[in-house]
């Protein structure tokens, strides 16, 4: 009993059968559905799949910024250090925003000011949460934006975000992020505009943030390549589920679940010569038009006539590895193979 206090205790953040719909023209439809995860302090925990998979929802969820009225949260719980976030009033999750908890959005145009200098954005979020005086949250917020290797940030703090490039725009979200040094960070796709290079600085900072201050990391990206440099564990979603979740060393070197095959064997190899790379054939299916069983079931080329009665259960196939399929455990080389001869056929 204790064990499982402590457990509870160490984790930063928990979801718990996190179910998040969305009003339609015909009614309500999950977007997210039954997704369960925890991160603990100083981890990092990537969340993968294809577009539309719920990435970006839960991450949303969790913040308390689903678009309203439109989107809520049916079911589920989310804690952050303890503290139940479902249902909190919108000023306790704007204490904690920007805060606690930050999150660096896909989007920076979109998502900063185009009214305000950048440095306005960032100084912003000193005033709110750090009693410190406009002069040294200046300081800061150029501190901040050469860290994050953006040229010249005397000068930068003070331009509007439509004479950045796309980059550089980036950057600037990041900044904001790790401002206030929160001690659970969301990054949704944080590195899709920059450069190789920069690439790199940015992981490295966002690594160095955790390692000076314990600060767990919740990172969403299709890039299997950064998930497998900065992740510890890393949760694969398929349409709105949760089909496997692990350890990320074990996830790469033994996937569980037919999708995550997928996924994997569409990754370029140089040390394998194939015409043209795998490929997952098909779509992913709409939220409104759910099939009862596997939702991958359609895609599955390993597919028993059980997977379409019921959604398959995540089940234990390792040490903290589990998988949503019916055929776990499996020998991740065969199906790799049979994935290479699908797509030379």
């Amino acid at each position: 009993m204790r064990g499982a206090e402590d457990s509870a205790v160490s984790s930063l953040l928990e979801v718990r059968d996190l179910r998040t719909v969305f009003a339609g023209d015909d009614g309500e439809f999950a977007v997210v559905n039954g997704v369960s995860f925890s991160v603990e302090a100083g981890r990092t925990l990537a969340i993968v799949g294809e577009s539309g998979c719920g990435k970006s929802v839960t991450s949303l969820s969790i913040m308390g910024l689903l678009p309203k009225p439109h989107g809520r949260i049916a079911a589920g719980s989310v804690r952050f250090e303890g503290r139940e976030l479902v249902g909190a009033s919108e000023q306790e999750l704007q204490d904690l925003r920007g805060n606690g908890m930050a999150m660096i959005f896909q989007e920076p145009m979109s998502s900063l000011n185009p009214s305000f200098t950048v440095g306005e954005q960032i100084i912003e979020a000193l005033l709110r949460h750090r009693r410190i005086s406009r002069v040294q949250a200046r300081e800061r917020a150029i501190e901040m934006l050469r860290k994050v290797r953006i040229p010249a940030p005397e000068q930068r703090i003070d331009e509007y975000p439509h004479k950045l490039s796309g980059g550089m725009r980036q950057r600037v979200m990041i900044a904001m992020g790790l401002v206030c040094e929160p001690r659970l960070l969301i990054a949704d796709e944080p590195t899709t505009a920059l450069d190789v290079t920069i690439q790199a600085q940015i992981l490295e900072l966002m690594r160095s943030l955790q390692q000076e201050t314990g600060t767990a990391i919740v990172l969403i990206t299709h890039d299997l390549g950064v998930v497998a440099e900065v992740a510890d564990e890393v949760v694969v979603m398929y349409a709105g589920r949760i089909v496997e979740r692990g350890p990320v060393h074990a996830l790469f070197n033994e996937p569980q679940h037919p999708y995550t095959v997928g996924l994997l064997g569409s990754i370029p190899r140089l040390d394998t010569e194939h015409k043209r790379l795998a490929s997952i054939e098909g779509q992913v299916p709409t939220p409104m038009q759910m099939p009862p069983g596997c939702s991958f079931a359609d895609r599955c080329p390993f597919a028993l006539a059980e997977c379409r009665i019921a959604p398959p259960p995540l089940r234990d196939v390792g040490q903290g590895h589990q998988s949503a399929c019916l055929r776990a455990p499996l020998d991740p080389l065969q199906l790799l193979a049979g994935r290479a001869e699908e797509a030379l056929a």
